[in-house]
């Protein structure tokens, strides 16, 4: 992270983040910055509120000792939302998870109102917010954007779930370029390099249903449903193509190499493209044995899994609004 920060200020501001009773001289020797340039940063940090400093003499006597922190109550959110709930996370300048809560929401348009409310729980239990971000998929996002803006004073930023995991893996001590894979109903895949993060949209998957023998139809596009069905005793050695009505059968662990080979070779233009040093492959629904076969098929040795839980996301989000607030 520091070999990423260009700006001096923020370069002090992340070593005493990273530590803990700092002196100018051991921040001086952290960030490789000439002493008037840390005590001058400090300085600015200490007026907009982001560190405490004080002074102490040392317990064998002698010359007075710079003690320097981050502010313990300085807060980053982040807002997601996942398959029905909605999460709000906080975390302090150390990037470590401090507060969280969440609520059950219906699927489609998110109400403005629930996110507010949302928000406004969290500021009851970490009430000094610096920065948002927020990773919703939903159409009015700009209008949920601009009300966090007007009610909390501070200023949103527009995410997505699959870039709240690649910075997720970079406060997790990825090297940059880091690029993040994300497997649903489509594939998207986020790059964190030395320009700042993009997202890209690798296009949707075949999403063909599953008949699992007892007259329900389960979706295929889930790699432990795919697995599910074929250790089921009820399975029959068959799936239906869906075109309206069921017409096709196919073999389901055709359909299931199929699909690791599919996201292996979207991996494999991300390494080729993109050059990342580590490759984070995420999905709601994928298993660690249907991750093996892709890394198999794709021979990437920096391919790794991330199996997130809803508050994950979040927590990824708030940590894209540190990072872009005062770590870039």
């Amino acid at each position: 992270m520091m070999d990423r920060i260009k700006d001096n200020c923020r370069k002090v501001l992340f070593a005493v983040a990273a530590g803990q009773d700092l002196s100018k001289l051991e921040i001086k020797e952290r960030t490789s910055l000439s002493m008037s340039t840390v005590i001058s940063s400090v300085d600015r940090l200490v007026k907009r509120g982001l560190i405490t400093f004080s002074e102490e003499r040392s317990p064998r006597g002698g010359k007075m000792r710079s003690v320097i922190n981050a502010r313990p109550s300085a807060r980053a959110y982040g807002i997601s939302y996942k398959s029905g709930t909605l999460t709000a996370t906080a975390t302090d300048l150390k990037g470590e998870e401090k507060e969280s809560v969440s609520q059950e929401v219906a699927e489609g348009v998110l109400p403005v109102h629930s996110v507010l409310s949302l928000a406004f729980a969290l500021r009851d239990r970490a009430p000094d917010p610096l920065a948002i971000a927020l990773s919703l998929n939903c159409e009015n996002k700009q209008d949920v954007l601009k009300a966090l803006e007007d009610r909390l004073g501070v200023k949103a930023i527009s995410a997505s779930n699959t870039a709240a995991v690649a910075y997720l893996a970079l406060w997790r001590g990825a090297e940059i370029p880091v690029a993040a894979i994300g497997v649903g109903n489509g594939v998207k895949c986020a790059v964190i390099d030395g320009e700042g993060c993009r997202t890209m949209d690798f296009g949707k998957l075949l999403s063909p249903g599953l008949s699992a023998g007892d007259g329900r139809v389960l979706s295929a596009l889930s790699a432990s449903v795919v697995e599910e069905v074929l250790r089921g005793s009820n399975y029959r050695g068959h799936y239906f193509m869906q075109g309206g009505r069921p017409t096709e059968t196919r073999d389901l662990a055709d359909y299931s190499r199929a699909l690791a080979k599919t996201i292996s070779a979207l991996v494999e233009i991300a390494n080729v493209t993109l050059s990342p040093q580590e490759t984070v492959l995420f999905g709601e629904y994928l298993s660690e044995a249907f991750f093996e076969r892709v890394k198999e098929d794709a021979d990437a040795q920096n391919l790794v899994y991330y199996q997130l839980d809803k508050r994950a996301f979040a927590l990824g989000s708030a940590l894209c609004a540190l990072t872009k607030s005062f770590f870039s």
